[in-house]
């Protein structure tokens, strides 16, 4: 089938995978920009050059076509040759998609990857949270709202404004991104991630069972 790629940077479409008959070696595949995989999804790449916002369908349509072959068009961010066998190649294309799939890890490696902020730890999540009091505050209340459902009729009413929450979040977080505001934009990456803990709450609500939230 195939054995390795070559991945060389910038977008010039006359960049092409070199496919090597040899066994390739992974030399950093961190250096790879998963937009740059997924690139007739994202054709000026993240923010702010390209939008925050996803075509699930497109993405998913680019990932199935990925995973039948080597796509001529994935290209390494970085100056440095990476060379992936077939394993490696699957867990890249795998990880990648799946980034890119939820806004909250989209917006993760976003931070990430343009302003080197990383909010994925208990720290850094911790650093940033206590920055917004009302936040917290917030939290505590719809765990104690959730805590007392009686029935399904308030459990989809809370469902509902918490489906919006999650809304204005993303909505927020594509303008913070096009301004290149990174501190804010990991503010409310933090409330969006808290937004999905509670989303999981409530699909995981059972009557007389304890409400557990993570953090």
């Amino acid at each position: 089938m195939f054995r390795g790629l070559q991945l060389i940077p910038r977008f010039a479409s006359s960049t092409r995978i070199r496919l090597f008959s040899q066994k390739s070696v992974l030399l950093d595949a961190a250096k790879v920009n998963y937009y740059r995989i997924f690139h007739n999804t994202f054709p000026y790449g993240p923010p702010p050059a390209g939008s925050f916002d996803v075509d699930q369908r497109q993405l998913r349509k680019e990932f199935r076509k990925l995973q039948a072959k080597y796509h001529p068009d994935i290209l390494n961010s970085g100056d440095d040759k990476v060379h992936l066998d077939d394993e490696e190649y699957s867990s890249l294309l795998n990880n990648a998609y799946a980034t890119l799939k939820s806004p909250l890890t989209r917006a993760q490696y976003i931070l990430k990857l343009n302003a080197n902020i990383d909010i994925t730890t208990d720290e850094a999540s911790k650093s940033y949270q206590f920055k917004d009091k009302a936040l917290l505050l917030d939290i505590l209340e719809i765990h104690e709202e959730l805590e007392n459902v009686s029935d399904d009729s308030e459990l989809a009413a809370l469902k509902i404004s918490n489906d919006e929450r999650i809304a204005e979040s993303i909505s927020k977080l594509g303008q913070l991104f096009k301004d290149e505001d990174y501190e804010n934009a990991a503010m409310e990456s933090i409330k969006l991630k808290y937004w999905f803990n509670i989303d999981n709450a409530i699909k995981e609500w059972e009557e007389g069972k304890p409400v557990i939230m993570t953090h």
